[in-house]
């Protein structure tokens, strides 16, 4: 639609949506707090995305010196839309009890990840209408660009009939008195909060790291062309999104976090983004260095752009994408349910809009920040210094899980330490 876009203008229509979710969450989440409800804002979530896509399926129509405002304005109210989030983990922390709530949480997030997986599956299923498209109307085309927002309209008005119709708002019954106490009678800890709050920006940031320059990363390490990499990397996608999927599923059937304490499941699946970084780091005793591409090559490092190719450590693919898959399988999908469980159970029962809004808004800024800071620092430096600051966000992570271990124990966890000494 505009053939004189450049990258650069590109990079801050795709950053808009992450700006967007990072300003509405915590906004729906103090609206859902002032009336009460979740169904309210909700609707109008729904109601933003809708209008988001409609108005990304008509670009069309503009003049190509319009198309990049138009999408960037389409960007930015999705992203406001997709800030309702935050109330299904604040509805779900509100409506189930402690013994329930990491397998709530599974239910929410197996949701989101079977959406982030089918998604794109989606995307490739209309590729087949190429770029001219099949005329529906006698202005209108339905090509492989904006049959997505078709999809993504209707989805947005299931989801808006569904809430109205379908959705019952129902909370816990909060009993109070001598042997009634509930688990929001103790002060919340602000600093256990803090913790999940951080450790959602920096799994968010490490995802992102990867998805920001992972293609890049495997063309240089690996010598992979364009399309082995793009192979390569959706194989890698698919066997993690499974893993992940049939995780959720086994929390949700199984309540697995009576078998896995969710503290030590969270350090856990902090220590394996760790790992990822830390064994596909280029160290110097390596044995072989990374190819030189010659005559535009994709396949391998560009030293006539980089000063940095000379004599760089090659990583092996068959340690890169087994770590990836165990991260982007297992480690994120417990970390879903983990992290999210625990500040949820910091709050107990009371109404959380708010907190899990800047939960959620903290995970959107870290989506907006990595791809601008990983791929400024790849490009002057190279994959190590990236790496180097993963490791040492992770580590920093990591450690404040340990030195605050204590505050960070759940209400569960609390519950059968009082139950020991009580016998």
């Amino acid at each position: 639609l505009n053939p004189n876009a450049s990258e650069n203008f590109f990079g801050y229509i795709v950053a808009l949506y992450s700006f967007g979710q990072c300003i509405s969450a915590p906004v729906f989440g103090y609206w859902s707090n002032r009336i009460d409800q979740v169904r309210l804002p909700l609707l109008v979530g729904y109601a933003s995305m809708f209008v988001g896509n409609s108005l990304y399926l008509f670009m069309q129509f503009f003049e190509a010196s319009q198309v990049g405002y138009v999408m960037m304005l389409s960007r930015l109210i999705i992203g406001s839309g997709t800030g309702n989030m935050a109330l299904l983990r604040a509805y779900v922390s509100s409506a189930s009890s402690i013994q329930h709530r990491s397998r709530a949480i599974a239910c929410v997030s197996a949701g989101i990840a079977t959406g982030t997986l089918i998604g794109p599956a989606f995307q490739l299923l209309l590729t087949p209408l190429g770029p001219e498209g099949i005329s529906l109307l006698p202005v209108f085309r339905l090509n492989m660009y904006n049959a997505p927002a078709v999809v993504s309209i209707l989805l947005n008005v299931g989801g808006f009939l569904t809430i109205l119709s379908i959705f019952e708002e129902k909370y816990l019954e909060r009993k109070s008195g001598a042997g009634n106490k509930t688990d929001d009678s103790a002060k919340p800890s602000m600093v256990a909060a803090s913790v999940c709050v951080a450790t959602r920006f920096i799994q968010i940031f490490s995802q992102n790291t990867i998805e920001t320059i992972g293609s890049a990363f495997s063309m240089l390490m690996f010598s992979f062309n364009k399309e082995e990499s793009v192979a390569a990397n959706a194989s890698a996608h698919l066997a993690a999104g499974i893993i992940g999927a049939a995780l959720y599923f086994w929390y949700i059937f199984f309540d697995l976090s009576k078998l896995v304490p969710l503290r030590p499941s969270a350090i856990l699946s902090l220590c394996t983004f760790a790992a990822l970084f830390l064994f596909t780091y280029p160290w110097n005793f390596l044995p072989s260095n990374v190819e030189i591409s010659y005559n535009g090559s994709d396949a391998g490092c560009a030293a006539y752009r980089f000063n940095w190719c000379d004599q760089l450590p090659a990583v092996s693919p068959w340690v890169y994408y087994p770590l990836y898959v165990l991260v982007f399988g297992l480690a994120v999908s417990i970390m879903n349910i983990s992290v999210i469980t625990i500040f949820s159970e910091i709050f107990g029962s009371r109404k959380q809009g708010t907190h899990q809004g800047i939960f959620q808004m903290s995970g959107s800024i870290g989506r907006l920040v990595a791809p601008i800071v990983i791929s400024t620092l790849y490009t002057k430096y190279g994959p190590s210094v990236p790496w180097a600051l993963e490791i040492f966000l992770i580590t920093v992570v990591i450690l404040l899980w340990i030195v605050f271990r204590k505050k960070m124990a759940t209400a569960r966890e609390d519950e059968a330490a009082e139950r020991v000494t009580t016998n």
